[in-house]
């Protein structure tokens, strides 16, 4: 009896020690697994983002990226940048996940002092010029956002002009889908202020345009795919006329993690933090060897087909600090479409 009780014990004893040796090798399976000792914990951050944008972020947390930093996230989705940029001012959220334009359009606003936190995604120069060339890819996306009508629309391949009397889905006013859009328009001779904008989140855009309720819509991906693979096609590209590329001739910024002045300072270790956890996650996004998981990433957070997710055309993650030269442009063409009646002319801080 006591010869089976001691092996008893001693089986026990080698059972921990081989849970105790798995535990790395299955850390170290981990895109973000640290050899050093887990670091200590500055507590949580918040995020809030549009469907279409947290895949990132859920990856980086399932990757263990933050906890590699010692921080610990919180997710929201939110319908637009709007609300996420509200929830920063009451407090709801730490972070909000926007556009350099919303952004500019927010700190006009005496009671906002947007802070730039780190980047997302952008577009390459080269990106930038073929979104504007014909004849677009059929069935495969240049950019992550794209104008696109249904199948049988009688809106052509060269649609901008096409668009006048229209009614446009777009995830929000003053946005810079609505400013590329009105930029493109232009261009081809159309008057934008003739088109119907309605808001929908991108998730709403596809059964909005199946059952005829919008003419078009500005659609991110994934969900401007699924649409793709139902027959949708692309007339063109908003981003392609408004953004424009970063410092040096980088890609533009399309894409921000913002917060306030007086949040950041308040948690500035954890923010110092999260700007490294992100551009390590975006340098990750960028390798190849980390596509499969992604796509997974983006098909189990979203809800799109599993054909939707493995044809996604994945974003250049931005793997460099912004700088102020990377936006600057902007307020010159909020002024010049009309989005605002004088030139803004303070950038928002870029966290250091």
């Amino acid at each position: 009896m006591r010869s089976v009780k001691k092996f008893s014990v001693i089986l026990s004893a080698l059972v921990v020690l081989s849970s105790a040796i798995a535990a790395p090798s299955q850390a170290a399976d981990l895109a973000c697994a640290s050899t050093t000792a887990p670091a200590k914990s500055l507590g949580t951050l918040k995020v809030a983002g549009q469907l279409t944008q947290l895949p990132s972020v859920k990856w980086g947390i399932e990757q263990g990226c933050f906890k590699k930093y010692g921080l610990d996230i919180e997710t929201t989705v939110v319908a637009t940048t709007q609300i996420g940029a509200a929830g920063l001012v009451g407090g709801s959220y730490d972070v909000s996940i926007t556009t350099p334009l919303n952004l500019f359009l927010a700190n006009a606003n005496d009671n906002f002092s947007g802070v730039i936190v780190a980047p997302r995604h952008g577009y390459t120069p080269q990106e930038l010029t073929r979104a504007k060339t014909q004849p677009f890819f059929p069935n495969e996306l240049l950019l992550q956002t794209a104008l696109i009508v249904g199948k049988n629309s009688p809106i052509g391949p060269d649609g901008w002009k096409d668009l006048e009397g229209k009614k446009v889905a777009i995830q929000s006013f003053l946005s810079s889908d609505h400013a590329g859009t009105s930029i493109a328009m232009s261009k081809f001779g159309a008057d934008y202020r003739r088109v119907e904008f309605l808001t929908l989140t991108s998730q709403q855009m596809g059964d909005a345009l199946a059952r005829g309720n919008v003419d078009a819509a500005i659609v991110n991906d994934p969900f401007a795919t699924q649409i793709i693979l139902a027959g949708g096609k692309v007339v063109g590209y908003p981003n392609a006329y408004f953004a424009e590329p970063g410092s040096k001739n980088d890609a533009s910024v399309a894409v921000v993690y913002a917060s306030l002045s007086s949040i950041t300072s308040s948690k500035r270790r954890a923010f110092k933090a999260f700007q490294a956890a992100t551009l390590e996650i975006n340098k990750l996004l960028n390798n190849p060897a980390n596509e499969t998981s992604y796509r997974k990433t983006i098909q189990d957070f979203t809800g799109v087909t599993a054909a939707a997710a493995a044809k996604v055309r994945l974003p250049y993650m931005i793997e460099r600090n912004i700088v102020a030269a990377d936006v600057s442009y902007i307020p010159t063409k909020l002024y010049k479409i009309g989005f605002t009646k004088k030139k803004i002319t303070a950038i928002p801080a870029i966290f250091r």
